[in-house]
């Protein structure tokens, strides 16, 4: 959770086909490949280990700028062609080990370039399995069933990645979530999916010979996650939101430039049957500078447009085309870092017109020379609420398709619409595999006149009944455990104390608890 990470940015179009030239089914690859990949399917299809969602592994500036595409701490695979492991598995590219063959140290590594008899064709499995425990006291402020024995959660993720020659690629992925013992049931589209497609895309790449700037066309569901997931982000809790789509992605020198059009993917709890949500549309531009100079190690710019059919605010519901133009810059010197962060929103709500904003900043400072290397870090960000409910025009700002967990570890609490955020926290690293991090977040209204809305952006209750700003305070207490290359393990307590808004508003608010232990395995 730190201001000292890079935006990975994949290889380019050619260097994963490149590099399997070597890629041929050996004997002992023939001859483990059947019984290893039967493995995968059945595993993928009956999921009975509990789980739940992790710490957010991309959050704001008011919670943290980190920009990795990585599930919490990144987990370094190591070793020659042995990329790290991503939140978006589609963005790994494991062609290194087709060259190095004869140096595979681990278990896994004959599953990752599986040679299919052709030069340049190969196929590479991989998989996740998570599980947890959590308990509230007061989930969602003391509103709603409770449970006060806690339940578990579990998620199994499995994909493979088809390379047919340099310029063809086929990614397939299927996830499982499943919940135990819930009072009240999983939560409607975070907790359970028993089976589907989260990701199954083509992927064509024209020859760069042809072609000044390398191009890449994805066309079917796929993953979209930019910047720290502020805005669009895979929302990684049981189970992802991924997008029905395509995509264009241009790598001019030192830059890559991501142009979608795309409709988020709706999730029902059974088998097979999620399908894109036809009330909404997503497009946009994603520009991000890759060169990383000495002071400005990171730079985005990008367009957002959205047309939602049924936009709920404390305002109302109406027709919604909102377009957000944004940037996003991140820089360090010694041991400081900063991160800034723009946006400016467009378009009509109903009848009238919609102008919204937000703007977040963040300072870290490390101390290397300490044995602990601890970094401070103090962020903040304020967004735009509505004037005046009972005007057509709206101003309440809406953070589009951001991460699951924000602000903070508690999935039901208040998100970036109508707030002002402060965050300051402290990390450190008590030994090699062994994290520390303390967080608080205070959150206020920005606006008297508007309402409290979820982290996905979920109008929760009114702003009308009450005149205070205050809404409340969370204090997060995270220690995570790197066991290998694989295996992460993750103790999470919260606390949440009300403020005056959740006392004067109905339901009437309380103070929240919250523990829970996540195991995560991957490969």
């Amino acid at each position: 959770m730190g201001l000292f990470s890079g935006l990975r940015v994949p290889a380019d179009n050619l260097t994963a086909a490149a590099r399997c030239n070597r890629c041929r089914p050996s004997p002992g690859t023939r001859r483990t490949q059947p019984l290893l990949a039967a493995a995968l399917v059945v595993g993928s299809a009956v999921p009975i280990w509990a789980q739940s969602h992790p710490p957010p592994a991309q959050s704001s500036p008011a919670q943290s700028s980190q920009v990795t595409n990585a599930d919490g701490p990144q987990v370094t695979a190591g070793g020659s062609g042995v990329p790290d492991y991503q939140l978006d598995r589609s963005e790994e590219d494991w062609s290194g080990l087709c060259r190095h063959a004869n140096g595979r140290d681990d278990f896994w590594d004959p599953l990752k370039c599986i040679g299919l008899g052709r030069p340049f064709w190969y196929v590479s499995f991989g998989a996740e399995l998570r599980g947890s425990y959590e308990v509230y006291r007061n989930y969602n402020w003391g509103s709603g069933p409770q449970d006060g024995n806690g339940y578990y959660l579990n998620r199994l993720i499995s994909h493979a990645d088809f390379h047919l020659g340099p310029s063809v690629r086929i990614f397939a992925e299927l996830q499982s979530g499943l919940e135990f013992g819930r009072n009240g049931g999983p939560r409607p589209a975070i907790d359970e999916d028993k089976l589907d497609v989260s990701e199954l895309f083509l992927e064509l790449r024209p020859s760069t010979q042809q072609h000044n700037i390398p191009i890449e066309v994805r066309v079917g569901r796929q993953n979209l996650s930019y910047g720290d997931g502020s805005l669009v982000s895979i929302r990684d809790l049981n189970v992802r939101r991924p997008f029905d789509g395509i995509k264009l992605i241009l790598r001019p020198q030192e830059w890559r430039i991501d142009i979608f059009a795309a409709k988020p993917v709706e999730t029902s709890p059974g088998f097979f049957d999620d399908a894109p949500d036809h009330t909404q549309t997503f497009w946009g531009i994603w520009a991000t500078d890759t060169k990383g100079q000495s002071f400005v190690r990171q730079l985005d710019f990008y367009y957002l447009g959205l047309d939602r059919k049924d936009a709920q605010f404390d305002q109302g519901t109406a027709r919604e085309r909102r377009n957000t133009l944004g940037v996003r810059a991140h820089e360090t010197a010694s041991k400081l870092a900063f991160i800034q962060e723009g946006d400016l929103q467009l378009g009509t709500f109903g009848s009238g017109r919609l102008l919204a904003w937000k703007f977040a900043d963040g300072l870290s400072y490390s101390l290397p020379q300490i044995r602990q290397h601890p970094t401070l870090e103090l962020q903040g960000a304020i967004s735009s609420g509505n004037k005046n409910p009972q005007n057509v025009d709206l101003q309440t700002f809406y953070p589009l398709f951001p991460s699951g967990l924000y602000y903070g570890d508690m999935v039901f609490t208040s998100g970036s619409l109508n707030a002002i955020v402060a965050h300051p926290s402290v990390g450190m690293q008590l030994s090699k595999g062994l994290s520390l991090n303390v967080d608080s977040f205070f959150l206020w209204r920005q606006r008297t006149t508007d309402g409290l809305y979820s982290q996905a952006g979920m109008f929760l209750r009114t702003g009308q009944t009450s005149r205070s700003r205050y809404v409340g305070a969370t204090q997060d207490l995270s220690i995570a455990w790197q066991v290998d290359r694989h295996t992460t393990v993750r103790f999470l307590a919260a606390y949440y104390e009300v403020g005056s808004y959740l006392r004067e508003t109905q339901p009437l608010g309380k103070n929240t608890a919250y523990f829970s232990v996540i195991a995560n395995y991957k490969f």
